[in-house]
């Protein structure tokens, strides 16, 4: 089914997407690659934010964070996974734009994201995964739950239906 599958993963969204990430890999025997986008200047550090703190150095520990956290549960689940990490250019390019670049520079077959729904009344939620979409002709499944550890067993002559239902997912072609 699937060769290829890429992972975005970060702060918000990373345990959905992952789950389900390693249940195609593992149900399709598919290669998988964790991209990690780092964000040199978060919203969350303001325009004084620098005067107050280190902010590159919190950006950096967060960074250390997630790939910690990401490789562990891959342990745990025991796939193997490139890691790939990312910068997000100052040019103003969006981390979906940089995503759906990595998708088809990488040809993978499948992007999986997450739905987050955190945040102020939900704003700019869905925007990462629209622009994903908008930008790359690679399917993209939308994580909104974690696998569970029987998720592994599926049936293969419906699994695209038990999959979608399993997981609470959806996939944008």
């Amino acid at each position: 089914m699937y060769q290829h599958i890429l992972v975005a993963v970060g702060p918000g969204f990373s345990e959905a997407a992952l789950s389900s990430a390693i249940a195609r890999a593992r149900e399709s025997e598919a290669r998988l690659t964790v991209l990690h986008v780092i964000d040199s200047a978060p919203w969350w550090a303001g325009w004084q934010w620098d005067s107050l703190c280190d902010t590159q150095s919190l950006v950096n520990q967060l960074a250390l964070v997630i790939r910690r956290s990401s490789e562990k549960r891959l342990r745990h689940a025991g796939i193997e996974a490139e890691w790939v990490t990312r910068t997000l250019p100052a040019d103003g390019r969006s981390i979906g734009r940089v995503i759906a670049a990595e998708a088809n520079r990488l040809d993978a077959d499948l992007v999986v994201l997450g739905a987050n729904k955190r945040g102020f009344h939900s704003l700019g939620v869905n925007h990462v995964r629209n622009v994903v979409c908008r930008h790359t002709d690679r399917e993209v499944l939308i994580a909104s739950a974690c696998e569970s550890e029987q998720a592994n067993l599926v049936d293969t002559r419906d699994q695209t239906s038990s999959t979608l239902k399993r997981c609470n997912a959806s996939i944008c072609v």
